[in-house]
């Protein structure tokens, strides 16, 4: 009989306050603290449907390697510091489950504002909205997976780095893309962000720009490709600059 997704990882230890720094063990995605507020939503709904296709020994196979980092601190809670897309697709597409994670540091003696400048000098919090404002104070991140907003230049960022526009490696940092999205939101701006009369701008994907207007979607993709390898982009995290 083929595992519920409860019970893919029931070999490991459930995670708690106590979990050491190194341990594997399962937590619900109900239980993990986002440390940023914002997913590019066009990665995430092709995650989801990737995902939806995948189940008992598969899904298994396919979360074994992409184990998720946690900080255990502020009074036992577990923040995860990567995967946020990986996490909300997942509870798009299976709903609340147990996954792999490993705890990175168990800072559970830390609370309050201690705890969050340790996560900020140690670059594991990303206190910016969807739009790129910020810095916010902590309490303001959202408090469950399922919340994060849509971040139209991170999903460009996404796109380009599918496209090789830049590399994502072990040596990046964690946050990475949203830098490269801070770079583009300055400089590619999309017809159909200037002539859409919908309620929640916010809720627009490049999907939706794709299809309403697939012309200007082919030019400012090209357009955001070359910036990325021009030298405006030098030193950002991945940059591979033109090919010779």
């Amino acid at each position: 009989m083929a595992k519920k997704n409860d019970d893919l990882f029931g070999y490991l230890p459930k995670i708690d306050a106590n979990s050491p720094q190194g341990t594997i063990g399962r937590i619900k995605l109900s239980d993990l603290k986002p440390t940023q507020n914002a997913v590019g939503m066009d990665e995430v709904n092709a995650k989801v449907k990737k995902l939806k296709e995948r189940s008992g020994l598969q899904l298994e196979n396919y979360l074994e390697p992409r184990v998720v980092p946690v900080i255990i601190g502020n009074g036992g809670k577990c923040y995860l510091i990567d995967h946020h897309h990986l996490t909300m697709s997942l509870w798009l597409a299976k709903g609340d489950m147990e996954i792999p994670v490993m705890v990175t540091r168990n800072w559970n003696f830390i609370e309050g504002d201690r705890f969050w400048k340790a996560m900020a000098s140690a670059h594991w919090v990303y206190p910016f909205d969807a739009m790129g404002a910020g810095p916010y104070n902590p309490a303001t991140l959202k408090q469950h997976v399922k919340d994060l907003d849509n971040d139209l230049y991170r999903s460009l960022s996404w796109v380009v780095r599918e496209q090789y526009g830049y590399v994502k490696d072990p040596n990046n940092a964690i946050f990475a893309e949203f830098k490269w999205g801070s770079f583009f939101r300055t400089r590619v701006i999309f017809n159909e962000q200037l002539t859409s009369t919908r309620k929640n701008p916010a809720d627009m994907t490049l999907e939706d720009i794709r299809q309403a207007d697939p012309d200007d979607y082919n030019e400012k993709i090209r357009y955001a490709l070359y910036l990325g390898s021009s030298p405006e982009a030098a030193g950002l995290p991945g940059f591979v600059g033109r090919l010779r």
